[in-house]
């Protein structure tokens, strides 16, 4: 059977022989002067037709292009599709990429207030320093003139309590003071800053000379720094000796502390000069003993 219409209708081509009154109807879904049919059968069979489907063996073919047109082909609806995302092998990577933990995760204390603490007290500690610095710098600077304003005795050697002062330093502390701790020695022991410096110098190259006598191997300055510890005194790199380290902690020497050793050395030195003294003029023998640590 086939169903005709001119003008802006359709055509509706079907090989079977009958054809149902709702078939019939929903082919007159357009008239040519747009008024609805008012069978309300035909509006929800035309919403139920298909675009490329047979409805009881009848296929539906548009004849007018505008019509044709104005119903939207299967193309052009998206095709939402589940398709399975295979991860492939090198330099190939996914289509869809899941954002990184570390963007998804909140970070524990980044908040503002917290980078602005820490910026406060980074700010606080390095104001610190730097004071705590300058004023060293400052005190150095002070202890230096004050031991080059000493009167150099020339090649006179040094006394007796001058060279024990800095033998002690030598042999038990480190044998190499820094400019801090050569100036306090120098003025503690009142002998110019370049004749202590020398002092240690010379000892140095003393005990080189010592050690290749009494060694198949010449001891090198290296194998004396080797011997050494490292610590760090008010911002500065120091070399000392272990025994030091055994009396006190790396972290609590000083220059008030290194100081403070020598001033009392320095007493136990002039007290043992002035018992002996006394006895001397008593008519007293004086006992050979070592000066009490």
């Amino acid at each position: 059977m086939t169903m005709s219409y001119t003008g802006s209708s359709t055509t509706v081509l079907s090989t079977s022989p009958t054809l149902s009154s709702r078939d019939a109807l929903s082919s007159f879904d357009g008239q040519e002067d747009g008024s609805p049919v008012d069978s309300p059968a035909s509006s929800s069979s035309s919403r139920e037709l298909s675009l490329d489907a047979s409805v009881d063996g009848m296929d539906v073919e548009f004849a007018n292009p505008s019509a044709e047109s104005a119903i939207p082909s299967e193309e052009s609806f998206p095709r939402r599709t589940l398709r399975k995302r295979v991860t492939t092998s090198k330099g190939s990577s996914l289509r869809f990429k899941p954002a990184s933990v570390s963007a998804i995760t909140p970070r524990r204390g980044t908040s503002p207030e917290d980078s602005l603490t820490k910026k406060a007290y980074k700010q606080a500690y390095l104001q610190s320093a730097s004071r705590a610095s300058n004023e060293r710098e400052t005190r150095v600077r002070e202890l230096k003139k004050r031991a080059l304003a000493i009167p150099s005795t020339g090649k006179t050697p040094a006394t007796w309590r001058q060279r024990l002062l800095m033998q002690m330093v030598y042999d038990e502390i480190t044998p190499y003071p820094d400019e801090a701790w050569v100036s306090q020695l120098g003025v503690i022991i009142n002998r110019e800053y370049h004749q202590v410096k020398n002092w240690f110098s010379n000892q140095r190259q003393k005990d080189a000379r010592d050690s290749r006598q009494h060694t198949p191997q010449p001891a090198t300055p290296a194998g004396l720094e080797a011997s050494l510890c490292k610590i760090s005194c008010d911002g500065r790199d120091l070399r000392l000796r272990t025994a030091a380290l055994e009396s006190c902690k790396a972290e609590d020497w000083s220059d008030a502390f290194f100081d403070e050793v020598v001033m009392i050395y320095n007493f136990r030195l002039l007290a043992k000069h002035s018992q002996e003294e006394a006895r001397a003029v008593c008519g007293e023998p004086v006992p050979d003993v070592g000066i009490p640590s």
